[in-house]
């Protein structure tokens, strides 16, 4: 008797390849107070803490392996000895000076997002400002101007605003080049120009993330009416990787129902299939501890930036 085909692939394929669990991603996670890198595994392979360091909104493992990370009054390079070999700092005025952002640049400078001063600055290894751009008004509260900034392959400058529900994309003289207007409830964190000229935005108060042609028409979106199995909180730090799928946090930050939120990070492709989380879980077995906050009163991992290694940069 002649077998079905499906059952002369069981016979012929090892179950365990039918159904191969997913890799698993290496990460540099940055959150309210410090760094964490992470293996395949989910498991903390190194922990990054210092009584000096809040708000980690930009997080980068560099290809000599030190980390670069952005932190509310400064940007900071260290090795994997936890040495600062690189600080560039502002005043520690709360209210009136916040970095949210920074990016390794191909010539050894770095990009810095000076929400205080709303400027761009582009600052050399000497801590020379070689470029700076005054950027359009994002408002009186330095902390909710812009969230976070990117500089293309193409030398502009993307800026998420945070108040005003907008990005911007300015050339190096500081002329806006493109504009997208999202809606009212939207409050963008990042912008990230892609191969195909679209930019991806996640929003963090409308719990969605959104593709954009340069039409400003939408493209592809994600959002908390699409069926994951958890629910979509904060989107804040996202990449896309090689394939094409994306790995964004899922933040509880400030959020009043994030006690229930266990996923804090997954992978997921152009289908809406869900292909690997982070969950809470993984984070406590290694020793990390939420944060009770003040205004909501909820235990938050404040998880903020993400790096996936070894896959591209400019895709972040």
């Amino acid at each position: 008797m002649k077998l079905p085909i499906y059952l002369t692939l069981l016979f012929i394929v090892p179950l365990s390849l039918l159904s191969a669990p997913h890799p698993g991603h290496r990460l540099m996670l940055g959150y309210g107070e410090g760094l964490m890198e992470l293996d395949q595994n989910n498991n903390t392979v190194w922990h990054y803490q210092d009584p000096e360091i809040e708000l980690v909104h930009d997080v980068w493992k560099l290809k000599n392996g030190n980390i670069l990370f952005s932190h509310r009054y400064g940007v900071r390079e260290v090795n994997t000895a936890k040495k600062t070999v690189w600080d560039f700092n502002v005043p520690r005025k709360k209210g009136k000076q916040e970095i949210n952002a920074c990016q390794p640049l191909d010539d050894g400078k770095v990009m810095i997002l000076d929400c205080g001063n709303q400027k761009i600055l582009e600052v050399d290894r000497n801590h020379k400002v070689t470029l700076s751009i005054d950027l359009p008004d994002g408002g009186n509260n330095s902390h909710t101007r812009y969230m976070q900034a990117r500089k293309t392959p193409q030398g502009t400058y993307l800026i998420s605003y945070r108040e005003k529900a907008k990005i911007l994309e300015l050339n190096s003289s500081g002329d806006i080049i493109w504009q997208y207007q999202l809606e009212k409830t939207d409050r963008p964190f990042t912008a990230i120009r892609l191969k195909n000229g679209r930019t991806l935005i996640p929003c963090i108060t409308s719990n969605r993330i959104i593709e954009v042609s340069p039409e400003g028409k939408i493209t592809w979106k994600l959002n908390s009416n699409d069926e994951l199995g958890f629910q979509i909180l904060y989107p804040v730090g996202v990449q896309m990787l090689k394939n094409g799928n994306l790995v964004v946090v899922n933040s509880d930050y400030h959020h009043r129902k994030g006690s229930n939120n266990e996923v804090q990070a997954f992978e997921i492709n152009r289908q809406k299939e869900v292909l690997w989380t982070l969950k809470k879980s993984d984070l406590e077995k290694d020793g990390k501890v939420p944060v009770v906050e003040r205004g909501t009163k909820m235990p938050s991992h404040h998880l903020l930036g993400i790096q996936v290694v070894g896959e591209p940069f400019s895709l972040k």
